[in-house]
Parts: C-alpha cells; structure tokens; sequence
C-alpha cells in the first residue's frame, strides 16, 4: 500500500445469456422470455419466433419524456464499481442491464433487466448481440477493453443504429482515437490551455532519446490501452530507460495469457497474446506531488455533475486510489470542462491529475475514458452522476437526492479492508459498503481467485517458481 497524503423492472425478465452462441439474427428463440424483452429497437427485424410479440413500447429514437431510460453497462473485467454504479443507476430510475465475464460479481444483483456474457472469443458479436437484445439509450463502459471494444464495433458494424448508439454514448467518432491515445490526448488537451506537464509520443526508442536529451530524470513511461497503474513506469534514472521500454513493448507473453486465465479469472488476456498486441508508448515529466482526479458525468460536450478528489492511499505507486479525500478544486472542473467540450463527450469518464506539492497546480496527466470508482458515489447536487445522467435521458431535471455522506474522506470497499484494515482512516472514513446487497458484500469479500482454492495457490507458487522469483504475499 502506498500513502500518498496526509425503476420499474419485472424481476421475473431477467435472463442470463451467453450471447457468444447466439447469432445477432436470432433473439433466441428458444428462451423463455416476456414479449417486452425480446422488443428491440437496434439491429434487424424480428425473426419469426418473435413475430405476433412486439409491443406499443417506442423505440429510443422514438421513446417519450419520462420514460424509464434503458442503460447497458459493459465490461470485460471484474470491479466492484460496475455493481455499484448499476445500483446508482436504477434508484435513478434507469432500467439496466450488465454484459460481463461470467464472473463478474455484479452478477449477484436482482436488479438487472438482462445479465448477458460477455465472451473473449467473440467480443464484437456479444456487444452487438447484447445493444439487440436491450434497446439501450446508452451504453456505459466500465473498462478501457471494453471502451476499444466499442471503437471497434463502431468500425466495422454494418448496422446504422449500433453506429449512432456507441457515438451517443462516448461522443462522435473523431474522438475516439483521442480517448484511445494517451498522447493524442495530451495535444488536444495542451490545445484548450490546461495546465500539463511536459510530454510526447515515443514512436521508437529513438524518440526516447530525443526526449532523454531534452528532459533529466525523473519522468514516466505509459502505454497505451493499459489501466490501474500497469502500463506505468516512473523512471528515476536515465540508464533504467531504455530496458523499461523493451520491456514495456514487448509483444504479450502466451504464459501470462495462460496466467492469467488460470489465476484471476482474465480470458481477455489471450487476446492481446493472439493478435500480437505491442502498445503505443508515451512519456510524461515527472510532477512531484500527489495524484488526484475527478469523474465526470457529461452529454455532448457538457459537463452535467463532477466529483474530484486526491488519493490518500494507493495500491501501488502508480494505482488506483484505495482512500481519498473528497474535495472541492476549480482547476480540476475548469480543465473538464474545456477537454468535455473539446471533444465533444457523453456518458462517465474520468481524468486523472498530479497536484505539484510546492504550488497546489493541478496538472491534467491522462483521461480515462470510462466509468471510475468515484463515479457511482451520490454525493448531492452537482455531485450525483448517476442521477444527472438519467435526468438528461429522462429530459427532466436532476432531483436533490441526499449525499451518501457528509465526511470527506472515502474509502473504497473491499480493497482497504483486504489490504490495509489496520487504516487508521478506516475509523473515520466512509465505507462505500453496498450494505443494501448483502450477497454481493459477501461475493466482494471473497478472496482472489489465486488465493480461494489449493489448487489456485499451488498454481500461483509454480508460477513464481517458473520466474526464479520467491512467491509474494497474498
């Protein structure tokens, strides 16, 4: 651990598809299903084993004000956030429903209209399937995967209406391979005037030596498509350079794939090894000081709520926040504001900043172009993004709901209470505990996958075995 600072659903339609065997062309004629569940306003026309069961229900182009909204979250990976954020979602009045890993532990919700699996083998063909089979307003990606997954799709589909779906959820298509691109980014960015440190594209190692020419250590090292502090590297000596890019640019490894399989629940992993993925680098200066980040809700380039905060504990020096303290920073709302516009954004997404210690600067670092774990928590008008994103789906305003908590300081569940329960903030902080769902507390506090079952442990051993290296801790 590092310490950086001080709706209206009919339970009785829930189904649980695997729509990898399922063709986009059948809506699964032999399910039982309601007559409404198999309404689709995306895609083709209803086969015939649909035909004599579509109802008055409007399409989205079509739906009236006031109309409980369809929301699809998708996600390739397995964060708690995404559970917590439907939960957000439908006391919003939002109906929802999840496409996931089998495993994912959202899945434990009554609250989903349709729980469908999202397959490694057929990423495509599960997301399109899955926008047939719900209808949705809007789809929320819930993993950086998924968020490619969808760029993809808007690619290659032939159907019109997935096309305006996945612009009207993440914002038109000339922004995705900005939200894709951790350099491209920071040029559109510099464009608005926000405050940035010093950075650029690393193409080869040639261009590392460019930039080593230019900048003295300490600088970092990103790739592209990487997420939760992995594709990081805070680089202290100029002479740990060049080995951690060969490193970092490595084509992926088939026995991490196969590790990762096995050990944490991750098929997507075979993907990056199959298709021989090498990610595109950048380098950022270095900024001495602490990391923070706001999430935003927003809707073709308007920000609707926002909630920053800076991290207090991490689960490493580059992760993801564990504890943070919620606080209030113009700067932060300002640079949203001006990059949202830019870029002409809608649905969740988050930015990530360093506030520099000598000066109180906040200095915009990366986007994330996806749910974040601040995002599901209410924290009151203008700080509720949940509701104001149904609100804008609903056409009326955003209604007042009570904050979840007054405190400022938030601490993430389960992560701090796996990690660090000796936390002394654990005393004082808000536990964003799902107390309302008790089986997904119960699914959320089991151990990791490498750790429930002998034979995972077993596993795990050999594999740092294999490494020359002595097993970790759990």
């Amino acid at each position: 651990m590092v310490y950086c600072r001080k709706g209206n659903i009919n339970p009785d339609c829930r189904i649980d598809l695997d729509l990898s065997t399922i063709s986009p062309l059948n809506d699964g004629a032999d399910m039982s299903v309601s007559p409404l569940e198999l309404t689709s306003g995306y895609g083709s026309a209803p086969t015939a084993a649909d035909a004599g069961t579509a109802t008055s229900e409007p399409s989205v182009a079509g739906r009236q004000t006031g109309d409980a909204p369809r929301i699809l979250l998708a996600t390739t990976g397995h964060l708690p956030s995404t559970a917590r954020l439907a939960m957000e979602l439908h006391a919003a009045g939002a109906r929802v429903s999840l496409i996931s890993p089998r495993g994912h532990p959202g899945r434990v919700l009554t609250i989903f209209d349709r729980r469908m699996v999202y397959r490694a083998i057929a990423p495509l063909r599960s997301l399109e399937a899955a926008v047939s089979r719900v209808s949705p307003d809007l789809v929320i990606p819930c993993d950086e995967r998924t968020v490619r997954d969808l760029h993809r799709l808007h690619r290659e589909t032939a159907d019109h209406d997935v096309r305006l779906l996945i612009q009207r959820s993440l914002g038109p298509a000339d922004s995705f391979p900005v939200a894709a691109s951790r350099a491209e980014f920071l040029d559109v960015a510099r464009r608005q005037g926000v405050r940035l440190p010093p950075s650029m594209a690393l193409p080869s190692a040639d261009a590392l030596d460019e930039w080593m020419a230019r900048n003295a250590a300490p600088f970092v090292l990103k790739a592209d498509g990487t997420w939760s502090g992995f594709g990081v590297r805070i680089i202290t000596e100029a002479a740990a350079a060049k080995p951690a890019y060969a490193e970092m640019t490595r084509r992926a490894s088939g026995r991490l794939a196969l590790r990762e399989m096995l050990l944490e629940n991750n098929n997507f992993a075979i993907r990056s090894w199959l298709s021989a993925e090498r990610p595109a680098m950048s380098v950022q200066g270095h900024i001495d000081g602490w990391p923070a980040n706001i999430g935003v809700a927003c809707w073709r380039g308007e920000v609707l709520a926002a909630i920053c905060a800076e991290s207090v504990s991490t689960l490493s020096a580059t992760g993801p926040s564990t504890i943070a303290r919620i606080i209030d920073n113009p700067e932060m709302v300002e640079t949203a504001r001006r990059v949202v516009k830019a870029l002409g954004l809608s649905g969740l997404i988050g930015l990530d900043f360093m506030i520099e210690a000598s000066t109180g600067y906040a200095y915009l670092i990366e986007m994330n172009p996806r749910c974040t774990p601040i995002c599901p928590v209410p924290l009151g008008p203008g700080r509720d993004l949940a509701e104001a994103l149904v609100a804008q789906l609903m056409k009326r305003a955003p209604r007042e709901r009570p904050a979840k908590t007054e405190r400022d300081i938030l601490v993430f569940f389960p992560d701090t209470w796996q990690l660090d329960p000796s936390n002394q903030l654990m005393h004082t902080g808000y536990h964003d505990v799902p107390w309302e769902q008790p089986e997904l507390v119960r699914i959320l506090m089991r151990p990791e996958l490498r750790e429930r079952y002998w034979f995972t442990r077993v596993l795990r051993q050999a594999w740092w075995r294999l490494q020359g290296q002595q097993p970790p801790g759990p």
